[in-house]
């Protein structure tokens, strides 16, 4: 039995063109018009959806200053922690 789903428009199974979803991640820098932007050139790059990620700092870590939750990896976050980051680079759930 070939098994086939319908998102929009696009019907997904086998024998159908693949459909393309892209990560936005906290690219946005919390600015509704830069997220805007990344979502206008995916779909201008062929992607057929947006993966978002809907969290705020509470809900995927813990504040702490423990040396287990500081970026020291050498980016462009080194010095500050998890948390602090997070709370710069969520998706606000509104």
């Amino acid at each position: 039995m070939k098994k086939e789903i319908k998102i929009g428009n696009h019907i997904i199974g086998e024998g159908h063109p693949a459909f393309i979803i892209a990560e936005m991640s906290a690219n946005h820098n919390m600015d509704y018009n830069r997220a805007v932007a990344i979502m206008e050139a995916a779909a201008k790059a062929g992607a057929d959806a947006i993966k978002i990620q809907t969290y705020t700092a509470d809900t995927i870590t813990m504040d702490s200053e423990n040396p287990c939750f500081q970026i020291t990896q050498g980016t462009l976050w080194d010095g500050t922690t998890l948390y602090k980051l997070y709370q710069q680079a969520y998706t606000p759930w509104e």
